[in-house]
Order: structure tokens, then C-alpha cells, then sequence
């Protein structure tokens, strides 16, 4: 037996989408999409972010090396009081430089090779990328060393601070050492 099915019948059974369907997933869509762009947004500058962290950290560490290479003279207190590294300020942008840039008692014993590490470090700090841009804006970078345990024992910490960045809390790396001749 044949059943045969009116032509309304056979329009109820095929689904389709209606105009609202389509406009709710078009609202969906659009939603997503913005939120994969602010995402990349985001990912941009953490990658900007992770690009000056890398230079800091490679530069501070570089004035450690610097430092530990001449102990022995780092070590010894200079006549004036204090040691060779101490009191060493260099910054990126000058302009805002509290105090200065400062080669500390480097100058005091007039040692090649402590006045060349300021000047260097000093030079790497005002990098700039190809665009022209400072790698860390407004850095400033600071060395100090103190006398650690007994003075008998000559030993002296160094510690080498790199602060740099706009905005509210600006960034900073801190890394010590302690040297003896």
C-alpha cells in the first residue's frame, strides 16, 4: 500500500535555517574573530616585552663577566675608600638620568680596563634596533660593591642593577657576584 504525502507535508519535513539562526551565528563569528585579534595584540607585546628582558639580561650579565674577569683589582680597596667598580652609572637616554652617567671610582685609579668595561656597557645601553628605536627605554644601570664577611678575608660583593621602562612599574634585573683577588 502506497502512501502519498501532500505537497505541505513533504515542505514540513526539510529543515532549513531561518534569517535569526543566521544572524546569531554571524554575531558568534564575529565574536570569536575579535577575540583571536586581541589576542594577537597581546602576543605582540610580550613578544616586544620578551625581547627587552633578553637585551637586559644579556647586558647585565655581560658587566658581571666584566667585573669577575678584573677581581683582583675589583677586590683590592682603592685609597680613596671603596672599590674599583663602585658608583658606576650609565644610562640609555641621558635626559633622564638622575645624576648622570658615572664611570664611580674607575676614574680614581685611572685602570684601563674598568674605564673601557663603563664605556662599553655605557655604549650598549644605547642600542637601537634597526627601526631606530632604544632597545630599553630610559634604562638606567648601576653597579655597587660592598665589603662581604670579614675584611680580612677580602672578599667584596658586586651587585649590577638594570632598570628600565615607561609606564607604572618599570622593569628591573638585579644580579651579584662576589669577587676576591
Amino acid at each position: 500500500m502506497k502512501v502519498e504525502r501532500s505537497i505541505g507535508q513533504a515542505r514540513r519535513g526539510e529543515g532549513g535555517f531561518s534569517l535569526l539562526e543566521v544572524l546569531i551565528a554571524n554575531i558568534m563569528l564575529a565574536i570569536g574573530l575579535l577575540a583571536i585579534a586581541a589576542m594577537q595584540d597581546v602576543a605582540l607585546s610580550r613578544n616586544a616585552t620578551s625581547k627587552q628582558l633578553s637585551a637586559a639580561t644579556s647586558m647585565v650579565t655581560e658587566m658581571i663577566e666584566r667585573i669577575r674577569y678584573n677581581s683582583p683589582a675589583n677586590a683590592t680597596p682603592i685609597p680613596a675608600g671603596g672599590f674599583l667598580y663602585n658608583g658606576i652609572q650609565a644610562c640609555s637616554d641621558l635626559a633622564a638620568c638622575p645624576g648622570g652617567e658615572a664611570a664611580g671610582n674607575a676614574t680614581a685609579l685611572n685602570n684601563l680596563t674598568a674605564n673601557g668595561d663603563f664605556t662599553q656597557w655605557a655604549a650598549r645601553l644605547k642600542a637601537r634596533d634597526a627601526a631606530g628605536v632604544l632597545l630599553l627605554p630610559n634604562a638606567v644601570g648601576q653597579v655597587t660593591s660592598q665589603v662581604i664577611g670579614a675584611a680580612s678575608m677580602n672578599q667584596v660583593q658586586v651587585i649590577v642593577n638594570l632598570q628600565w621602562g615607561v609606564g607604572v612599574v618599570p622593569m628591573t634585573i638585579t644580579m651579584n657576584t662576589i669577587v676576591a683577588p
